[in-house]
């Protein structure tokens, strides 16, 4: 067995987001992620644009399409125990995130209602504004509102991770500054190697950093500055990290699509529902795919990563920030 093998199938391995759309709703990319060596995805199930009937409507039904599949190969994670005594099992560990608070509303009692649903941490703002935050498209980039900064107290308090991607750049350095648990970013690339809307500069890593959080890469070909969404063009935005805050920050937040253009193809709203002033495409090109992990791991290895470092990247950074919430609910 090769050294990158060996190290992939020892390690704990999350992918902090995979987006779970009803129009391809089957075990196929679930599958997939199990036998690259996934243990805990986190996946992103809702309506877009996102409403609160919505969302908890799509989490009900897609509870109930894998019913059957819980006593087999398949778990809800309510907890890091679960998702560890999963792994051990050889099953597939499932959590939800939701990419908004607008299905809050205004009501701060919901994050405890989303909790149980599943969610375990829920973007800020998608893009635009929500009633807490902006999102990384507004122009006025304003901080959080009053509200946004007691929905970040009470996400810490409920035990669900305060998620900054799609979120603009002052609200996401605010909630950091509040936030009494880690922050994540579930899925962003570094601004300094490709510009993009959805990237994220120094100030905001460094932010994150500062809380024990986690920036998960996604390996959307856009993000990446390569639209093949190659294995060394995701090693290289997470060398960054590395090289300048160490590997206790860092992770894979995939954001995986087996099509792309299904995003396009079902999306609901105008195109000021996706605003994108910097001209690119956000979902252009290809993603990187479960299947890299082996070579990502081999590049890890090629350039100088310990076990500990790559397994920390793998998965073990995701799993402490796990940890930090679940810690901060049961103190409640």
């Amino acid at each position: 067995m090769s050294a990158a093998r060996q190290l992939l199938e020892s390690a704990l391995v999350v992918d902090a987001t995979v987006p779970w759309l009803r129009e391809y709703w089957d075990e196929t990319l679930l599958r997939r992620l199990h036998r690259a060596g996934v243990d805990c995805v986190s996946l992103t199930v809702q309506d877009f644009p996102a409403s609160h009937a919505g969302c908890l409507q799509a989490i009900a039904e897609f509870r109930q399409v894998f019913a059957a599949a819980l006593d087999d190969w398949l778990c809800w994670a309510d907890s890091p125990a679960r998702i560890r005594q999963a792994r051990e099992q050889g099953r597939l560990a499932v959590v939800i995130n939701v990419q908004d608070t607008v299905p809050l509303g205004q009501d701060l009692e919901r994050v405890e209602a989303f909790y149980a649903a599943g969610v375990r941490h829920m973007l800020l703002a998608y893009q635009g504004r929500s009633f807490a935050a902006d999102g990384c498209a507004e122009p006025a980039d304003a901080k959080l509102s009053l509200f946004g900064r007691r929905l970040v107290a009470r996400m810490n308090e409920v035990g669900m991770l305060v998620d900054l991607s799609h979120t603009g750049r002052s609200s996401a350095l605010e909630a950091s500054e509040l936030s009494a648990s880690p922050v994540i970013y579930s899925h962003s690339g570094v601004r300094a190697l490709c510009e993009h809307i959805r990237n994220i500069d120094e100030a905001q890593i460094r932010a994150c950093v500062q809380t024990d959080g986690v920036i998960g890469i996604c390996g959307i070909g856009a993000y990446l500055g390569d639209p093949q969404a190659r294995a060394p063009s995701m090693f290289r935005h997470i060398d960054h990290i590395v090289q300048t805050h160490g590997p206790r920050h860092v992770g894979i937040g995939s954001d995986y699509l087996a099509d792309m253009e299904v995003v396009w193809r079902h999306w609901p709203g105008p195109s000021d529902s996706m605003p994108d002033p910097s001209g690119t495409q956000l979902y252009e090109g290809r993603a990187y795919a479960p299947e890299q992990h082996l070579q990502l791991v081999q590049l890890m290895l090629e350039h100088g990563y310990g076990q500990s470092a790559i397994h920390a990247i793998l998965g073990n950074n995701f799993m402490r920030v796990f940890d930090a919430a679940w810690q901060a609910r049961t103190n409640q």
